[in-house]
């Protein structure tokens, strides 16, 4: 392939599972254009894609631009452990410094990068990044967003033409909707100015499935109806990026995780206001933590507020030896830091780790009962990554990819590296496989020209 002629867009869409690309018609929803473009005409992992632990939105995003697993990159969670509200529930908007990403390795290697609304992407290096970030929901948000686009001053440029961008808090299928919008946008006014001289690498982003999912159910009418909606804004951006440029386009959609159902809300903070980990006030309100656990859907880390509290770490490691051994209590594993750290590649951070059962959504609740089935969200992720319902999606095409071919499996860590590949970038951090790799002999010979 040569590598210089050919664009590269990047469309993720959370939580989408891969049995609605390859089977839609069981669930009764119609996805033409993903069905068209990458069914057809492209490669596709029709046993999904085994995504990071956890398989949560921003730990998988920053493996998704990466190819790293999260105790590389460093994101082990959607929100910053803050037991104690000093970050005002700041979220992980940030890129890694641990390891490059694809946004600084395609501008420093002749491409024109761009990204819209992709999770922890603030401070990316890139040529044009509007991020995703907010701070209230209000239109105050559009003031922090321009402040951290690059270049500073781009989402409000944009918002001239097409309205208020949408921040992180707007998951909604017009927030859906407004994002296609600046990502048109971005690849009319900004990117088509580069054509000439060089090809461009823009990553997008699509939320409304998950967060509808969250509220109805995976497979509720009003999720399904949400995706049908996304493959139209699909169809739309990879027809908008066939339409600025000549030359080659290279399309890959991937998701960060997939989703299941909830029964039941489980509240391992209460177990440890039992044990004397957490202390509270009258009105419950708490006081002073020990030892706290922070949830990530169907995972969650338990962190000591100090190393060296050898009473607390007693305490805490006797808790954990009763959740381990007494039954019903919705926990499928009682993970040591060090066991998360080495065997599953993620909260490096934690002293232990809480997966849970399917359907058995943690919560960071401090007081009520510990169990309930008074539900938050009616589904989650967030739970083992070996789970098949935790399944990502992955599948691709343009030039030399080869059509119709499926894969089978592969990793959320593959999708880095194979990008890198095919755009001719060096990607040594990376830890997946190019999948390239698995095309037929003459399709792989040509993609190394």
């Amino acid at each position: 392939m040569n590598h210089l002629k050919t664009n590269f867009l990047l469309i993720s869409v959370d939580a989408l599972k891969p049995e609605f690309i390859t089977d839609p018609q069981k669930f009764g929803v119609i996805l033409p254009n993903i069905s068209e473009f990458f069914i057809n005409n492209g490669v596709f992992a029709s046993k999904g894609v085994k995504s990071v632990f956890p398989s949560f939105t921003y730990t998988c995003h920053q493996t998704i631009i990466t190819g790293t697993y999260p105790d590389t990159h460093g994101i082990y969670n959607n929100i910053m452990f803050d037991p104690d509200g000093s970050h005002k529930g700041a979220w992980h908007w940030f890129v890694s410094d641990n390891v490059p990403t694809l946004w600084k390795l395609a501008k420093e290697h002749g491409y024109c990068s761009a990204s819209v609304a992709f999770p922890t992407s603030v401070g990316a290096q890139g040529d044009y990044i509007v991020p995703e970030f907010w701070w209230d929901g209000s239109p105050l948000d559009t003031k922090f967003i321009d402040a951290v686009s690059v270049p500073q001053g781009l989402a409000s440029e944009m918002e001239k033409e097409i309205g208020r961008f949408p921040g992180g808090l707007d998951l909604t299928v017009d927030g859906d909707r407004r994002r296609k919008e600046a990502a048109v946008w971005l690849l009319r006014n900004k990117i088509k100015t580069h054509d000439n001289v060089r090809p461009f690498f823009m990553s997008t982003y699509f939320a409304s499935f998950d967060e509808t999912a969250h509220i109805n159910g995976v497979y509720s009418p009003e999720a399904l109806r949400a995706l049908e909606q996304i493959d139209q804004m699909v169809g739309d951006l990879i027809n908008t990026a066939y339409e600025i440029s000549e030359r080659d386009l290279v399309i890959c959609m991937v998701s960060d995780h997939g989703s299941l159902d909830n029964h039941h809300c489980i509240r391992p903070n209460v177990k440890l206001k039992e044990a004397g980990l957490i202390s509270v006030d009258e009105q419950n309100h708490m006081i002073s933590w020990r030892a706290w656990s922070q949830r990530a859907g169907g995972t969650c880390e338990i962190r000591l507020k100090d190393s060296k509290d050898f009473e607390s770490r007693d305490k805490l490691s006797l808790l954990m030896d009763q959740l381990r051994t007494e039954g019903d209590n919705g926990i499928l594993e009682v993970l040591t830091g060090d066991q998360a750290r080495l065997n599953r590649k993620g909260f490096s951070e934690a002293d232990y780790v809480l997966v849970a059962q399917k359907g058995y959504e943690i919560r960071d609740d401090i007081c009520g009962d510990y169990m309930t089935n008074e539900l938050i969200q009616k589904a989650q992720h967030g739970y083992s990554e070996e789970f098949d319902e935790m399944r990502a999606s992955f599948c691709m095409m343009g030039p030399r990819i080869p059509k119709g071919m499926d894969l089978g499996s592969c990793n959320l860590v593959d999708v880095a590296p194979t990008l890198a590949a095919l755009m001719g970038i060096p990607i040594p951090t990376a830890q997946g496989e190019n999948l390239c790799e698995r095309f037929p002999t003459e399709d792989l010979q040509m993609n190394k020209k």
